[in-house]
């Protein structure tokens, strides 16, 4: 007899979901306690209680609003680029005989190393920063705008040409609508990488802004490692809430498109 399984509710997941952190959190708790003693070691209990110290101190709320504009400017940019240039590469075999090569030579580029190239380049600030951002993100973008253009419904094109729509007129009203759940799709991916690369990269050449910048010098001082851990979890968390309010936004928007641009 085949089995079928039926989906999870949201809610159950987030039960499922938080029942997983709280077993993960006991478990290390456990260990560090009895197994592993070595002295720096995360310990759950001391970093729940170092978040609270967090929140009330006045550098970290400036570094965390500093890192989400970063990944919100970086974001942005990207977007801009990724749709234009991926909607061109699907619409226009020239377009993509002429961006083919550089999209494929520079994708495999790791952006975190051109950071220090564009703070060189720029100097010191949120641009260069932003725009390692931007360089991570625009990939994604760019692929599912490319893909979802090439894949627009030959019926339907045919059909509005048959009405005597020009191609301009074709493109706004045919493809582009039929490619934007993809796109953002790409959107939804690259939101997760960029707020991964804003930490990164404020790490490595952030000078000591942004969350990155924080867990640097308090990692250098050494002084409380709790805080350290509090603050890589913050934007852990903060990773978390941009995954789901980029989900919630593309179910809700784009619900019509459910099963086409996943």
């Amino acid at each position: 007899m085949r089995l079928i399984r039926e989906p999870l509710g949201t809610r159950r997941q987030i039960v499922l979901g938080v029942l997983g952190v709280v077993g993960v959190a006991a478990v290390m708790e456990l260990l560090t306690g009895t197994v592993l003693t070595k002295e720096g070691l995360p310990v759950p209990s001391r970093i729940f209680g170092s978040i609270g110290d967090l929140l009330v101190d006045t550098a970290f709320r400036e570094a965390v609003l500093f890192t989400l504009a970063e990944w919100m400017l970086g974001l942005a940019v990207a977007s801009v680029v990724g749709v234009l240039v991926g909607a061109a590469m699907g619409a226009s075999r020239a377009a993509m005989i002429t961006f083919g090569l550089p999209v494929e030579a520079f994708r495999v580029l790791p952006s975190i190393a051109l950071g220090p190239i564009l703070v060189l380049l720029l100097g010191n600030g949120m641009l260069p920063l932003a725009l390692t951002v931007s360089l991570a993100c625009v990939w994604p973008i760019l692929l599912n705008t490319m893909y979802g253009v090439k894949g627009a419904d030959t019926t339907a094109i045919q059909t509005a040409e048959s009405f005597g729509l020009s191609r301009r007129e074709v493109v706004r009203r045919v493809i582009l609508p039929s490619a934007l759940p993809f796109a953002f799709t790409g959107v939804r991916i690259a939101a997760s990488i960029g707020l991964i690369v804003a930490v990164s990269a404020e790490l490595l050449v952030g000078g000591g802004v942004g969350i990155g910048g924080y867990v640097l010098v308090n990692s250098a001082n050494a002084t409380n490692l709790d805080i350290v851990y509090a603050a890589t979890l913050v934007a852990g968390v903060l990773g978390v809430l941009v995954s789901l309010a980029m989900s919630a936004i593309d179910a809700k928007v784009f619900n019509w498109k459910k099963g086409l641009a996943q």
